[in-house]
């Protein structure tokens, strides 16, 4: 009894220690941003798995790629006549907002070309342009002062430690970027006053490359492309050549993707009050610990095994959690509940291997002294046509608890007329608990050839088995009653075999064998069970009589 006590307090501590080690690990990798990059690597399979999405309507590009520049006939950087020719067109249009995801650099407006882009900025404005924030306070163009018309704005973007675009800034230095400018501007309000204290925002790309319409800058300024496509809509007008190599990779693909739609995608996350939000910390913390938590949990009513499959089911259901939430607006953390999960279930899986090592051992202890090198401590006894399976799973679950020689299970077919083999004599004599399955059909079986009940044959291998082990007062006889069966009366059993039915039986329903077999070794050990005994006690004392039956 104090073994299993012990064992029982060794088992609750070890428990409690797998899940406090579980949850703080995995609780300090979150606090100390350790995981970040498998972190953005789940939120970029977040995006692939939700695919893209309609863009908005109200946000096109007008884009200066190969086609304008075989259409101009020269390389980059063209004329800066042709960007103020396209500001004329989309003002005319009626575009609601114009942004020029451009920087224009030069030492003065000698230029003639300089001269008219400043004039149109001027005269189509307010139209939102990139300039280089220095921190000086005075947005220049050209080299000059800005224009009135020009709404300045950073076009800084920041990428992540891996090279992959994901947030956008909200202030470079002193000026607000683009997108933070152009939704001020269309809401007239402070945005950039709320920034937050990382001055960062998750950007929600509608998708991969190509997402946005796009329409050729030099088919713009051809007049090949209807005004109606440009009336009351946000145009941003930037570079795709691939010459210009102003591409980034983001969250949504691979695919480069070129830096105004990079804009535009930054722009509608902005309009739309920034719909990607990360997690608070105490809803993380909360899913780290609750994620540690459930595998010891589930360890109270399921076997190591059996944790472990639930564990891996309940990652994948996590998973889908964690793809639902992003779908709509929420990211969650990942890998810290996820290593939190694998620790626990781990633990739980050591912890079960712990403790049956120490049962193992405190039988070995309580077998100690009674049993031979060549000895087994348990026999099997079955009928082959009605138990196989039953016998099997017992054998399984024994050895696998207390070695491959532990049990002896007769698995030869025998046929009738058979001598009793030597070696199920020897097993029984050196065994030191038989178990006797019984099932339902266990008493009435009959002999096909004579019509006779089988226990009625003094030939019969279970009855004489039965019979050898009663005859050893030192053995264990314990009636393993499956599929509902009863223990025998006096009147059902022969009177060799009158003796089992004063032994305790015990029911195996086979709904949880694994605890039915721990339950059945406890009962041995406390003596519950017909208990082992020395052979010269039990020689003075004669056969124990458990007084009991199964289901009293």
């Amino acid at each position: 009894m104090r073994s299993s006590s012990s064992t029982v307090d060794v088992s609750r501590w070890l428990i409690i220690a797998v899940a406090a080690t579980a949850s703080l690990t995995a609780v300090t990798l979150y606090i100390l941003g350790a995981l970040a990059p498998l972190q953005n690597a789940a939120i970029d399979d977040a995006f692939a798995l939700r695919g893209a999405r309609p863009p908005p309507t109200d946000i096109v590009i007008v884009a200066v790629d190969d086609k304008t520049l075989e259409g101009i006939g020269t390389q980059l950087p063209i004329p800066r006549t042709y960007y103020a020719n396209v500001l004329d067109v989309l003002h005319r249009a009626g575009a609601r907002l114009i942004g020029l995801d451009l920087q224009f650099l030069g030492s003065g407006a000698s230029r003639p070309d300089d001269r008219a882009l400043l004039k149109a900025l001027d005269r189509d404005g307010p139209v939102l342009v990139s300039v280089s924030d220095s921190g000086a306070g005075v947005p220049t163009i050209v080299g000059v002062r800005a224009p009135p018309g020009v709404l300045p704005a950073s076009g800084a973007v920041d990428t992540d430690g891996d090279g992959v675009l994901r947030r956008l800034l909200f202030i470079q230095v002193s000026l607000p970027t683009f997108p933070i400018r152009a939704a001020e501007a269309l809401g007239e309000r402070s945005v950039a006053a709320a920034k937050p204290s990382d001055n960062h925002a998750w950007i929600d790309f509608a998708g991969p490359p190509g997402t946005y319409k796009t329409y050729s800058m030099g088919q713009v300024i051809a007049g090949q492309v209807p005004a109606s496509k440009f009336a009351k809509k946000i145009v941003l007008v930037g570079v795709t050549a691939p010459i210009a190599k102003d591409v980034f990779v983001t969250s949504a693909s691979s695919t480069p993707m070129a830096g105004v739609e990079v804009q535009a995608n930054s722009v509608d996350t902005v309009l739309r009050a920034f719909p990607l939000r990360s997690a608070s910390p105490l809803l993380c913390v909360a899913l780290i610990v609750g994620l540690a938590v459930t595998p010891v949990l589930l360890s109270l009513v399921l076997n190591p095994l059996a944790v472990g499959m639930s564990s891996l089911a309940l990652a994948v259901l996590f998973c889908a959690i964690v793809e639902q939430a992003f779908v709509h607006g929420l990211l969650l953390c990942v890998p810290e509940p996820l290593i939190a999960l694998a620790l626990g279930a781990s633990g739980v899986i050591a912890e079960g291997s712990v403790i049956e090592r120490r049962k193992r051992q405190s039988l070995e202890a309580l077998l100690d002294g009674f049993l031979r090198p060549t000895d087994h401590a348990f026999f099997i006894c079955y009928r082959r046509d009605q138990s196989s399976f039953v016998a099997r799973s017992l054998l399984s679950a024994l050895t696998t608890r207390f070695g491959d020689t532990s049990v002896f299970m007769d698995v030869a077919t025998l046929n009738p007329g058979q001598r009793w083999p030597r070696r199920i004599q020897e097993a029984i004599l050196g065994c030191r608990a038989m178990l006797v399955i019984i099932g339902p059909n266990w008493l009435s079986a009959v002999d096909g050839s004579t019509g006779l009940r089988r226990l009625d044959d003094p030939e019969d291998w279970v009855r004489q088995e039965v019979e050898a082990g009663l005859a050893r007062p030192e053995v264990a006889i314990i009636p393993v009653l499956v599929d509902g069966a009863t223990m025998p009366g006096d009147r059902d059993l022969p009177d060799s075999l009158h003796a089992l039915q004063d032994r305790n039986a015990f029911v195996l329903t086979g709904a949880n064998l694994d605890e039915e077999v721990d339950s059945l070794i406890a009962g041995i050990q406390r003596g519950q069970l017909s208990p082992l005994r020395r052979a010269d006690s039990a020689i003075t004392s004669g056969p124990h009589s458990a007084g009991r039956r199964a289901g009293d």
